[in-house]
């Protein structure tokens, strides 16, 4: 069975820890962009892979009619995250501005995806909670 929930119930731990995770990649790549840390770059990409296949499948499995968004916004964000990926092997090769232009134009599009999905499929609750619309 999937990872199912209806309007405004919490979602399972497994997904509210893969946001988290891409909350963590979102804040703190383009930090690791901005310094060159290829080493950290490469790090919140192995981050933001599993959480991103969570994240697809319960959007996948969820039994509303209106994923298609958020499916869309998911492959977009996967996208990015392997176009990040690319940029970062050339950049560890040799100074490269044209990896690093890449780069940094998949982040934009890995943060608007994220944005998004967030617009159109989270409430925002008293307190700072969210829930799933």
């Amino acid at each position: 069975m999937g990872l199912v929930t209806s309007a405004n119930e919490k979602p399972p731990k497994e997904y509210v820890d893969a946001m988290k995770s891409l909350a963590i990649v979102a804040r703190e790549l383009p930090q690791a962009l901005n310094a060159r840390d290829h080493e950290r770059m490469n790090d919140h990409i192995l981050l933001a892979r599993p959480a991103l296949d969570v994240v697809q499948k319960y959007w996948r499995d969820r039994d509303v009619d209106d994923t298609n968004e958020a499916n869309a916004a998911i492959r977009a964000a996967s996208k990015s995250i392997s176009e990040i990926s690319v940029s970062v092997h050339l950049m560890s090769l040799s100074p490269n501005p044209l990896a690093v232009e890449g780069a940094e134009i998949a982040l934009k599009n890995f943060q608007t995806a994220c944005k998004t999905c967030h617009t159109t499929h989270r409430l925002e609750l008293p307190y700072g909670i969210d829930r799933i619309k």
